[in-house]
């Protein structure tokens, strides 16, 4: 690594197996949960429901945050996007835990949406990534 604030590529290769690892947990988790007692009863219990979402919400905020923060050094860039990863895995985990406890397929809701917004954050090389081809003509916004 230069002065320049560039991230090598090993250090978003490892941040990327830290990122299908965490997805690939809370996966396995679902299906451990919907494998255990594939026929019980649902128990509606609103206690969990406020956290769960208020949770929910703080890590799909928090993995756009911190993923999104400009770094200087790799170590940095690394932390910060181990962080918000971390933030929506728990919030995953956490509404499959309230799954699991009472079976109200609210959480599962809930987790598909922390889980989309983890997902849809996946580590690129700030390094090669660009805002897209602007593919709008010349003169498309001249009077």
């Amino acid at each position: 690594m230069g002065n320049n604030g560039s991230i090598p590529q090993q250090a978003v290769n490892t941040v990327r197996l830290i990122f299908f690892s965490l997805i690939a947990g809370c996966i396995m988790f679902a299906v451990v949960i919907f494998l255990t007692e594939p026929g019980r009863e649902i128990q509606e219990n609103s206690a969990f429901l406020f956290p769960g979402i208020a949770v929910a919400l703080a890590g799909i905020f928090g993995v756009y945050f911190f993923t999104l923060k400009k770094a200087k050094s790799p170590t940095r860039w690394s932390s910060n996007h181990i962080i918000g990863y971390a933030l929506a895995e728990g919030a995953i985990m956490m509404n499959l835990v309230f799954l699991f406890l009472g079976g109200d397929t609210t959480f599962l809701y809930v987790a598909g949406a922390s889980l989309v917004a983890l997902i849809s954050r996946y580590p690129r090389n700030p390094n090669r990534s660009s805002d897209g081809q602007d593919l709008r003509s010349s003169g498309s916004f001249e009077p």
